[in-house]
């Protein structure tokens, strides 16, 4: 071997040993990020640990993780749109099928939010918005066909589309009262109203540290698991939750427009 080839040799190890360490202080770096931003999730310190995350993805712009943590902060601020245009970029780019699945459910979640909320405003839309969710959650089975969480969120949406189609049919009765009505529609908005309240799911997902070791990971988990869980949402709780907002819309709007005595 001569000199000049092994000089090529040599520099061609530097190099390549310099990659290799940026890379590792890169992933170094993304995984103290990623920890400082949970930390922050964990304290419902939404916005800041937004920034956090941004400030992972600029170290490891093809790490899903934390950008699958960022969009469970928008979530938690309730920005939906936010939240499923990267829940989508995460269940389209992550190889981690595992994580493809918990960004597929929580997309299902953000639709269904979205029709829960069109409920007041339009039908049409609500309607759309549930079969989203619908099928968001049978991409969860495809992956995942054992899981019952999205199985009963199915179930919770198809019951919703129902009650609204059965909203829609009387306003039609309402327009043309000769329009005969259904004796037995009642007792079936009473039987789905009955099992609304008995489905339940819970939500999988959970901050996610990347670049650690299997045995690392647990180390952590079993540190920080009730730290680090997100916020265990079903389609009936998210119902639920909107229900109690309209509650409290209803009760601001009577208060704002009540009379109020002068005392002068």
């Amino acid at each position: 071997m001569n000199g000049k080839k092994f000089k090529t040799i040599i520099v061609s190890s530097i190099v390549l040993v310099a990659l290799l360490s940026t890379k590792q202080m890169r992933a170094e770096s993304v995984r103290s990020l990623v920890h400082q931003a949970n930390k922050l999730y964990n304290q419902s310190s939404f916005t800041e640990a937004v920034n956090k995350y941004d400030e992972a993805l600029l170290e490891g712009p093809t790490a899903q993780e934390p950008r699958f943590n960022k969009a469970n902060c928008f979530y938690r601020l309730d920005d939906l749109e936010k939240a499923s245009q990267l829940y989508r970029e995460v269940a389209a780019e992550s190889k981690d099928m595992k994580l493809v699945a918990k960004a597929k459910y929580n997309l299902g979640n953000c639709s269904f939010g979205q029709g829960v909320k069109q409920r007041d405003s339009d039908l049409q839309k609500a309607i759309e918005d549930l079969k989203n969710a619908i099928s968001y959650y049978r991409g969860v089975l495809d992956i995942e066909p054992g899981n019952e969480k999205a199985a009963r969120n199915i179930e919770v949406a198809r019951l919703m589309i129902k009650d609204i189609l059965d909203q829609l049919k009387n306003q039609q009765q309402q327009q043309d009262p000769n329009q005969p009505q259904d004796p037995n529609q009642q007792q079936q908005q009473n039987q789905q109203q009955q099992q609304k309240q008995k489905s339940s799911a819970h939500d999988p997902n959970q901050t996610q540290d990347p670049n650690q070791t299997q045995q690392q990971q647990q180390q952590k988990d079993q540190k920080e698991q009730q730290k680090q869980t997100a916020p265990q949402t079903s389609a009936q709780e998210i119902l639920d939750k909107e229900q109690r907002r309209r509650k409290e819309r209803q009760f601001l709007q009577r208060v704002r427009y009540q009379k109020v005595d002068k005392d002068w």
